[in-house]
C-alpha cells in the first residue's frame, strides 16, 4: 500500500462521536447553584420585568422580548416555596423554549457554561422542576417541567357578598 493509499484510508476512517463541550449553564437561585440545560433555552436576558399587581407570589411579571410580552416566573418561589426580594443587578431571565409560547424564569445570577450530562442521583427537592443531581452535587433543572406545573397566576378571590 502506498503512502497516499494509507493516508486516504486514515482519512476515510469515521471519527468517534464527540460530546459537546457544554450542555448547561449554571444559575444561582437563593444561594443554590443549578444547571439549566441549554437545549431548553432560547436566550438568557437581563431582567427588565414589569410587575403585575395582585398576581401570585411566583409571578415576577412580564418582559418585552423582541416586541412581544413574555410572562416571567420566579425560580426562587417555584423551587423554595418563598419568593425573595426584588431582582438584583445580576438577575437574569432564562427564556425557556416551552411550547406553544416561551416563558421567562427569573434567576439571581448566571454563571459558567458547563458539561453536566445526565444526572446520576435522584433529586432531593420536592418539585417537578428538578430532575436530579450530578456527581458533583449540582441540581439539574427541568425547565419544561417547572413551567408545565405552575400554580395559578392569580390568587383565588372570595365570592362577592351581594
Amino acid at each position: 500500500m502506498s503512502r497516499l493509499e494509507e493516508r486516504a484510508a486514515t482519512l476515510a476512517t469515521p471519527l468517534r462521536p464527540q460530546r459537546p463541550d457544554v450542555d448547561a449553564v449554571l444559575v444561582t437561585v437563593r444561594g443554590e447553584t443549578f444547571a439549566a440545560p441549554l437545549r431548553q433555552l432560547r436566550a438568557v436576558l437581563p431582567a427588565a420585568i414589569t410587575p403585575l399587581p395582585l398576581s401570585a407570589p411566583h409571578v415576577a411579571g412580564v418582559q418585552t422580548v423582541r416586541g412581544s410580552l413574555v410572562g416571567v416566573v420566579r425560580a426562587d418561589a417555584l423551587l423554595t416555596g418563598q419568593p425573595g426580594g426584588a431582582p438584583g443587578p445580576l438577575a437574569r431571565v432564562l427564556l425557556a423554549a416551552t411550547q406553544p409560547e416561551p416563558c421567562g424564569v427569573l434567576v439571581d445570577a448566571v454563571g459558567d457554561l458547563v458539561w453536566v450530562g445526565e444526572p446520576v442521583a435522584p433529586a432531593t427537592f420536592g418539585t417537578p422542576g428538578v430532575r436530579g443531581r450530578t456527581g458533583s452535587g449540582v441540581a439539574c433543572l427541568d425547565l419544561d417541567a417547572l413551567v408545565r406545573h405552575l400554580p395559578p397566576a392569580w390568587p383565588a378571590r372570595p365570592p362577592d357578598s351581594g
